[in-house]
């Protein structure tokens, strides 16, 4: 059982089911992710993390009810649902090779009115500084099909501070990413208080980092709770079939 609690802002699931095709990876979901907070979900490859994630995101069609700050994703137009959530999948070798400034300028999508560029001067320094935060201004000319999977990376990230959502949503953000650039990542994340839903692969980085830890086991909740709470639970072990708590000190 998860433990839910009641706050007015955040994302709420309740009994949500979801997968591909007749195959459902998502059994039955209900938890509650904090508006302002950090929340990291864990679990064993194929455990259902991408598929919970992308789904809270409205990528995938679910089954049950899931509401960002008491609106119905399914419901929300595009824009709505991108002014409110943005998403940074693991990233894959098929992209258009535009320069690294058309790729984060994308991010500023949901602020446009036409299908013409209507950029205007404040929309430019926000790209500047997103690209400045992500450490990738000195190559905003070239190809992104020419950089570092790290590059490439950091490139994604300031796209996704671009687009600037109320909640963004982490796939293995820290993957290809050098050390120092990990740890500005998740320093930034921890300071401006962003709304963030993670996956990681990372246990000792999100129980770091975290305010609030989400456990899943086949599609289905462990345990949802404070950070603090779930280290000393036995949740950890189970989900990962192992000895984890001892494992970690």
């Amino acid at each position: 059982m998860s433990d839910i609690n009641t706050f007015k802002n955040g994302i709420e699931l309740k009994n949500v089911s979801s997968g591909y095709g007749k195959k459902k990876v998502i059994h039955d979901v209900s938890l509650f992710i904090p508006h302002g907070e950090i929340t990291a979900i864990l679990g064993e490859n194929g455990s259902g993390k991408t598929t919970l994630l992308r789904t809270i995101a409205g990528l995938i069609d679910y089954e049950g009810s899931i509401t960002v700050d008491g609106e119905e994703v399914k419901k929300m137009p595009y824009k709505e649902r991108a002014k409110k959530i943005s998403l940074l999948s693991q990233m894959n070798s098929a992209y258009f090779s535009y320069s690294v400034y058309e790729t984060v300028k994308m991010g500023r999508y949901r602020f446009q009115k036409g299908f013409f560029d209507t950029y205007k001067d404040e929309d430019i320094k926000f790209i500047e500084e997103c690209m400045k935060r992500a450490d990738i201004l000195d190559i905003k000319d070239e190809r992104i099909g020419e950089l570092s999977g790290g590059q490439l990376q950091r490139v994604y990230l300031a796209q996704l501070f671009a687009q600037d959502s109320e909640y963004i949503f982490l796939d293995e953000p820290t993957n290809h990413l050098d050390l120092k650039y990990r740890v500005k990542l998740e320093k930034e994340l921890q300071e401006k208080k962003v709304s963030t839903l993670c996956v990681y692969h990372d246990i000792r980085a999100a129980l770091d980092m975290a305010d609030n830890i989400i456990l899943i086991k086949n599609g289905e909740i462990v345990k949802q709770g404070k950070t603090c709470d779930i280290k000393k639970s036995e949740a950890l072990n189970l989900t990962f079939d192992m000895d984890v708590l001892s494992y970690l000190s």
